[in-house]
């Protein structure tokens, strides 16, 4: 699994390095990103998330939906517990950096190609979750006020409205026409690419050095990127559970590194943006080697 997890990474890095090369050369502007990650967000997940539920159910598919779920939840909270206990209230970029991971551009690229797609349907409860807490705790701790918190606006989250409409799909005896089922998998397919490209547009708004020299978002990263994944494992690990591809699942999604929605919010309530995008950066640079070593000690831990 090592294996694969490390290969998937190095092509990532590869689809990232295209994204570089894009914004350098001038064929992709910042405008041009931004209405990429409106289309990966909008419509490229949400498809992905669709398509992971087009599955015939069954009672041990709803099980291992219920596990994952209460794992997902369980994984979070921890993470916001401990970003808590690290930063509170003082400094709400950096915990919402350390609680937060990158589940939707990250997480669910690298559970398709361990996994495959079908995977996807096991981490759909964690990247709702994740959406839940990033509009409603994240953002209170990033701005301080609680008016800031719309509920309506999460429940418009197509996001949101793919895991309902997939698990009423999932759950009644409807069979979906072969041609949608293609149109939803050629649309999710865009998924890998699109998202590593615009992660690799972001690296070139910053400055690297800067980057390296920011003595303030280490320990931010360092939560995100090592303490809370293997504070999860260690969790996980006396959790009666025996599904272990479930377990696997939410760990990617756990140890990924911090998600961009960071940055977006910072700009739209006028917070530390450059902070922001640092972390982001700083965290998805070191990840390529931290989720494969992580993976390393969790295979150790499952495989005794």
């Amino acid at each position: 699994m090592v294996y694969i997890l490390l290969r998937q990474i190095l092509i990532m890095a590869f689809l990232m390095a295209v994204g570089v090369g894009l914004m350098k050369k001038g064929m992709l502007s910042q405008q041009g990103c931004r209405d990429l990650g409106a289309i990966l967000l909008n419509v490229v997940i949400p498809c992905v998330i669709l398509k992971s539920y087009m599955i015939g159910f069954s009672y041990e598919k709803l099980r291992e939906l219920g596990e994952s779920a209460v794992l997902s939840l369980l994984s979070l909270v921890l993470a916001m517990a401990i970003s808590w206990l690290f930063f509170g209230k003082r400094k709400g970029i950096q915990n919402f950096a350390s609680a937060f991971g990158n589940a939707g551009f990250i997480g669910i690229p690298l559970t398709q190609a361990v996994f495959g797609t079908e995977a996807v349907f096991y981490v759909a409860a964690y990247v709702a979750f994740l959406n839940l807490f990033q509009w409603t705790y994240g953002l209170y701790i990033m701005t301080g006020d609680r008016e800031v918190i719309h509920i309506a606006a999460i429940l418009k989250n197509p996001v949101f409205i793919s895991i309902g409409l997939g698990v009423v799909m999932f759950l009644l005896p409807v069979s979906i026409p072969g041609f949608m089922v293609k149109t939803v998998g050629y649309i999710a397919d865009m998924n890998t690419p699109l998202a590593m490209i615009i992660l690799g547009s972001y690296l070139v708004k910053t400055d690297l050095r800067s980057i390296f020299l920011s003595k303030e978002i280490y320990m931010c990263v360092l939560l995100r990127l090592l303490i809370i994944p293997l504070a999860t494992l260690g969790v996980f690990v006396i959790l009666p559970v025996d599904n272990i591809v479930i377990i696997m699942v939410v760990l990617i999604a756990a140890s990924t590194s911090v998600g961009g929605n960071i940055a977006i919010f910072a700009q739209q309530y006028n917070k530390d943006y450059i902070l922001s995008v640092r972390t982001v950066c700083l965290s998805t640079i070191l990840s390529i080697v931290t989720i494969p070593a992580f993976f390393c000690a969790v295979q150790a831990v499952f495989t005794k």
